[in-house]
């Protein structure tokens, strides 16, 4: 029999999946805290015991999905056959979630300050598990060990913040527009046998 703290965690964990599925599909204002808790019939004040607000329920959502990718790309890891594989699988998986969010998701991001803390704060261990996917490539073959990475990737991060900040998404695609910047930066920096591995690996999945 399940503990009541068994029962709290499991609880707490599946408010923050359907939390940040409704986050995704209606943006962060449109979802109302009276709504999440009339779905798993807990009243408001039970919601604000555990998140204390929105906001709070905002970042712990965002903590929650960078704990999961952690998790996930260790388990690519022991999946796949090699470093490039690891890269076009998340790659993939990215672009796949970025089609089903809503636009307005990022450009609400900036309006929460405890959000944009949280950001700030992770900075440095989101950046570090790209860098590790990036030095395993280069370690393999497979990207030129010459580039600058770690200022590619900031690179690549004001980018992204730059396609929010300008609402490039009301005039294009995001996942085209994140398929179209992370292979066009990540093939600039391939090896010919990291190219024709990598073409070979986008192919098929085209081709699925």
């Amino acid at each position: 029999m399940e503990s009541i703290s068994d029962n709290q965690k499991e609880l707490r964990a599946s408010i923050l999946e359907y939390a940040w599925t409704e986050f995704k599909r209606l943006g962060l204002k449109k979802v109302k805290v009276d709504d999440i808790s009339s779905h798993f019939s807990i009243s408001k004040r039970t919601l604000y015991e555990m998140f204390e607000d929105k906001e709070n329920l905002i970042v712990e959502c965002f903590k929650y999905q960078l704990d999961k990718s952690s998790r996930n790309v260790e388990d690519l890891q022991r999946k796949t056959t090699h470093s490039l594989e690891t890269y076009v699988r998340l790659f993939v998986e990215r672009v796949k979630e970025s089609e089903g969010v809503n636009p307005v998701f990022f450009a609400e991001a900036f309006k929460y300050p405890k959000l944009m803390q949280f950001f700030d704060e992770t900075t440095e261990r989101r950046n570090k598990m790209a860098m590790d996917i990036i030095q395993r490539c280069v370690h393999d073959g497979y990207l030129i060990p010459e580039f600058n990475y770690p200022m590619l990737l900031e690179a690549y991060n004001v980018q992204f913040l730059n396609i929010v900040k300008l609402e490039l998404y009301k005039k294009y695609s995001l996942s085209d527009m994140i398929n179209t910047l992370q292979i066009i930066t990540f093939r600039g920096c391939c090896t010919k046998k990291g190219l024709e591995l990598l073409d070979a690996h986008l192919e098929t999945i085209k081709n699925m």
